[in-house]
């Protein structure tokens, strides 16, 4: 059978919606069609866009410590998302999944957040960071340990509290033995001939030993407390027997009896009013002027007015009544410069150990 292609081809392409192109039967569309067409895939492409968006887009949860946050998210990991959300996992807190995890619909992100304490060891403090709920836990995980005495505080089992101080002490304990001296004590006798104030040695005195064993407790390095656990005798001390004198007058080489306080043995020496003995020169505003205002002249004789007040009353063995009115530089303790009227007296005199009684008579007024 012939086709007529010619036939055919004018009755499909009549009124010009199709046409016949290299040997291809082609609809022609009208253009009016044109922006339905355009609309149809824009739709299309929405809807794929979204249905695309939805499927890429997974909602997870973050446990950030006590806090639980809901978040949607088109990361890939955990730690993009983190990196999103600009939450911060600090070196000493802790992140329970592995931040290459892959994130999936429902994922749980939980981040444990360190507590921060202060701690005081041995008297320096540091800081920790940890995850223990009690004060032992804490010390635990900072891997810092106690020995047998140590001391805590707060307590092991208390409750951590950031804002308190956890304080070690560091508690030590020695045992001490030492020998110590026992002192001796003094046997006084009385005796009538010897002077008043003059003490003589009969018997020397010894001193005892005992062993002592003591516990002490160092705190921080510190000596805290100290006991005696007990102690032994090894040498028994040995009283001194001494003699204390009584006599309370004397006669002076003139005849007269005179009362006294006390006797003094004293290193005696001697000075004058020149130049070489008092550093001042006839000119001088203060030549020949004491400490205590008085005029020198024999019978004027400088002390260490914490051993003789100035005023008192002396008796001086070969130089006679006196009275305590001047100091020197180098008159300490029983030391006493007695006063003569020129240098060759003075040298005469030289120095002498002498006795010196202080008379009981009222001190002298200046």
């Amino acid at each position: 059978m012939e086709i007529d292609l010619p036939r055919l081809k004018r009755f499909f392409t009549k009124g010009k919606e199709w046409r016949y192109e290299k040997g291809v039967l082609r609809r022609r569309l009208k253009r009016s069609l044109y922006p339905k067409i355009i609309a149809a895939v824009l739709i299309l492409v929405m809807t794929v866009t979204f249905v695309s968006y939805n499927l890429l887009k997974k909602q997870i949860i973050i446990c950030d410590a006590d806090e639980e946050i809901s978040v949607s998210t088109f990361k890939a990991t955990v730690e993009e998302v983190l990196d999103e959300k600009n939450i911060m996992v600090r070196p000493f807190d802790k992140l329970e999944n592995s931040p290459t995890e892959k994130i999936k619909e429902g994922t749980k992100i939980e981040i444990k957040r360190a507590r921060s304490a202060i701690v005081a060891v041995g008297g320096q403090e540091r800081q920790i960071y940890t995850f223990a709920d009690t004060v032992g836990e804490a010390l635990e995980e900072a891997e810092i340990y106690l020995g047998i005495k140590d001391t805590v505080e707060p307590a092991l089992e208390a409750e951590l509290n950031c804002t308190d101080k956890i304080t070690i002490t560091r508690v030590e304990e020695r045992i001490s033995n030492q020998i110590e001296k026992i002192p001796f004590s003094n046997e006084i006798k009385l005796n009538e001939k010897l002077d008043k104030g003059l003490v003589r040695v009969i018997k020397k005195g010894q001193e005892g030993k005992k062993e002592i064993a003591e516990k002490i407790v160092f705190n921080d390095g510190k000596e805290a407390l100290r006991e005696v656990l007990w102690e032994k005798i090894i040498q028994n001390p040995v009283a001194a027997v001494l003699e204390q004198g009584t006599k309370d007058t004397f006669i002076s080489s003139r005849g007269v009896s005179l009362k006294f306080t006390k006797a003094i043995e004293m290193v005696a020496t001697a000075y004058d009013a020149t130049f070489a003995s008092t550093g001042k020169r006839p000119d001088h505003p203060q030549y020949g002027i004491t400490r205590s205002g008085l005029k020198v002249r024999p019978g004027v004789v400088a002390v260490d007015p914490k051993v003789i007040p100035l005023g008192t009353h002396l008796y001086v063995e070969g130089y006679g009544e006196s009275i305590a009115a001047d100091t020197g530089g180098a008159i300490k303790g029983n030391r006493i410069d007695l006063y003569f009227e020129s240098p060759q007296d003075v040298a005469k005199y030289g120095k002498k150990r002498i006795k010196v009684y202080v008379l009981d008579k009222p001190r002298y007024k200046f």
